[in-house]
């Protein structure tokens, strides 16, 4: 299985996608890929889905959505000659759902293990390998993450934190190349970067502007390390996690259910996955 979400939202089992036309399933599709070979819980997924409060009957809402993932993932491995069955792709665990790769690329795996070997080398001193690996993790990129369907706070939740690690990939590669001193290669690579993904907001929309207007000019790197600073020291507002508090003391009376013994079929709140 192939995952891509730095940029539009892709998976591919062989050559074949895997894709609904529903967009909730979708949705969920894209929770389960940002959380791949984890569990997902079911009321992340009832977040994502229905953040203004649960609908009615939206427990087989959302087992809706996932046998339409299996259907359309198990058409997907069977014509790709695969032979796992379509619940152990997208497999139910306790208390949600987790999609299994089987050891299968991921453009997110290969980011965090690319920008992982550039810090290190930074702090060990080796800055050109750093600046290679780095440059080769924010290639990876071709828009905004997980892009292509619609965010609920869980999919926000989860763009908001790619891109904080993006950012904190271009600064440590800005660095790196710096003191080297190739300031002239660094804007010409950084106007490519920026062309494929670039946050709308300073100062990296203002850095764009600069290179695409005034080329390679050290005056440039100058301006956007002058505002990093003033955004780094600017309020951050706080952003919604993986799992809302606002299913939490349903999860928690399902806990208890469970250690009491065998539960019946309940609303979503109360979460079982299929």
């Amino acid at each position: 299985m192939e995952l891509r979400m730095l940029g539009e939202v892709a998976v591919r089992e062989g050559t074949l996608p895997i894709y609904s036309a529903e967009v909730p399933t979708r949705q969920v599709l894209a929770l389960l890929m940002a959380a791949a070979d984890r569990a997902v819980p079911a009321y992340a997924l009832a977040d994502e889905l229905w953040p203004q409060g649960l609908p009615d009957r939206a427990q087989d809402a959302l087992e809706h959505h996932i046998g339409r993932l299996r259907a359309v993932i198990n058409a997907a491995s069977q014509a790709a000659g695969s032979e796992r069955p379509a619940e152990q792709v997208l497999a139910s665990v306790p208390g949600g759902y987790r999609l299994d790769t089987g050891g299968g690329s991921s453009d997110l795996r290969t980011f965090e293990r690319l920008t992982g070997a550039g810090y290190r080398a930074m702090e060990a001193g080796d800055l050109p390998l750093a600046g290679r690996r780095l440059r080769e993790a924010l290639a990876l990129w071709t828009g905004a993450p997980l892009s292509g369907v619609p965010h609920g706070p869980q999919l926000q939740a989860h763009a908001a934190r790619l891109t904080r690690s993006w950012q904190r990939a271009v600064d440590r590669w800005i660095d790196a190349e710096l003191r080297l001193g190739r300031w002239r290669e660094l804007c010409v690579d950084l106007a490519q970067v920026l062309t494929r993904y670039c946050p709308d907001a300073p100062p990296y929309a203002r850095l764009k502007a600069d290179l695409d207007h005034r080329g390679q000019n050290r005056d440039v790197i100058r301006d956007y390390l002058r505002g990093r600073r003033e955004t780094r020291t600017a309020p951050v507002r706080p952003l919604p996690g993986l799992v809302s508090g606002r299913w939490e003391p349903e999860r928690r009376a399902n806990h208890r259910g469970r250690e009491a013994g065998p539960l019946t079929r309940v609303p979503l709140g109360h979460l079982q996955s299929a």
